[in-house]
């Protein structure tokens, strides 16, 4: 099964459980039965209403805590950047193709999970925005009914956009911002960058874009973008980080969905853009493992049973855990997966992926502490050159 079914621990488990016809059997009962039908799509979220916010500003959220031991010397106390977040595929079923966002599913559970290891890593910069929305079913990534796949994807994309809307039009406030994104959330997040930032006044406020753990092919800045570029170095603004996380000699194979302005594609390998997340350059070298400021050990409380059951377990985060100083190199490979050191006896270790050796659930927390540290770096460049304009 391809990484991001694998990457949810469902195969692995039900092999044990089930025996040899377990990725079927798994796959029969979690993903939709039927084709899309717009006469079935669960109510949309209502953006002016804060409950389908589960990032805010005016309360507290689990994207509030701070590692006990990560380094806040540099904090930005004012806070003056907003982070717009798009969490990442947490909805497999069994269902239809499109969540419905109800606080006691399983996926709801994910989204603390997001929050803790993704979205807090911008809270030494920034105020964090970030949206319930109909997020696809993890089938619309692997399931041969690609109408149906699209259809979904393209709902999920529906909510992600009128929920940046709301946040322009009355949270926002002209301030700088950032989208980041992860896996689905990446997907949506490139998309709306391309259909809502490039050419327009917001593209004067985007500080950076973090679209991680989906691949950007870099035929992207062809045929997407003309004046949004990839990052290359650590206080650029204005442009795009991405990368996908693997263990040394690890690939992705498998065609992957793609959306351009011209619609949606299914292709085949191709280069995608790499930035590394400890030296923030794109090229081959290799970063040593002193340049790591500190992985997040990510703690998952959703078990199997959760899963097929469609149930929130209900665990909040109060406290996050320690981060990993030193814990590996990266290096951007020559097809642009981020290659690291494979973690083994330790927190990060039951985490590859077979022999594609896909980190993909650890894509922001392995480089939780560089990613906080850049995040505030690139909001002291914006805010830096924009002062630097009014003095002009």
């Amino acid at each position: 099964m391809r990484k991001f079914f694998i990457g949810l621990g469902i195969i692995v488990i039900c092999l044990v459980v089930l025996g040899a016809n377990a990725e079927k059997l798994a796959q029969w009962y979690l993903f939709p039965k039927s084709t899309f039908s717009t006469d079935t799509l669960p109510q949309p979220p209502n953006y002016s209403d804060n409950s389908f916010w589960y990032a805010h500003p005016d309360f507290a959220d689990t994207s509030d805590l701070i590692p006990p031991n990560a380094d806040i010397s540099k904090d930005l106390s004012s806070k003056p950047v907003d982070i717009f977040f798009v969490h990442s595929t947490g909805y497999v079923g069994p269902g239809g193709w499109n969540s419905n966002m109800a606080k006691e599913n399983s996926e709801a559970q994910s989204l603390e999970y997001m929050l803790s290891s993704m979205a807090s890593a911008f809270n030494g910069c920034c105020r964090i925005y970030a949206p319930f929305y109909r997020q696809a079913h993890i089938a619309s990534f692997v399931d041969d009914d690609l109408d149906s796949s699209y259809a979904a994807l393209d709902l999920a994309y529906s909510d992600i956009e009128t929920a940046f809307d709301y946040f322009i039009a009355h949270q926002n406030h002209g301030r700088p911002f950032m989208i980041v994104g992860h896996s689905q959330g990446s997907l949506h997040a490139t998309r709306l960058l391309a259909n809502k930032v490039e050419h327009t006044v917001l593209q004067q406020q985007l500080v950076a874009a973090y679209t991680i753990g989906y691949w950007l092919e870099l035929d992207v800045f062809e045929r997407t973008f003309s004046t949004i570029s990839l990052c290359t170095s650590a206080d650029q603004t204005g442009c795009i980080v991405s990368f996908d996380s693997y263990g040394e000699g690890g690939a992705m194979t498998e065609a992957r969905r793609r959306w351009y302005p011209s619609g949606w594609e299914e292709s085949e390998l191709s280069k995608i853009a790499c930035v590394n997340p400890l030296s923030w350059e794109v090229n081959t070298q290799r970063a040593s493992a002193n340049m790591h400021l500190g992985a997040f050990p990510v703690v998952f409380k959703r078990e199997i049973i959760h899963m097929f059951t469609a149930k929130n377990p209900g665990f909040v985060f109060t406290e996050l855990p320690e981060l990993s100083a030193n814990l590996t190199w990266a290096e951007c490979g020559e097809n642009g997966e981020l290659f690291l050191a494979e973690q083994q006896d330790n927190p990060f270790s039951n985490h590859l992926d077979g022999p594609q050796k896909s980190y993909h659930l650890l894509d922001f927390s392995l480089f939780y502490g560089n990613i906080r540290a850049n995040a505030i770096t690139r909001s002291n460049a914006f805010i830096n050159s924009q002062d630097a304009k009014i003095a002009r």
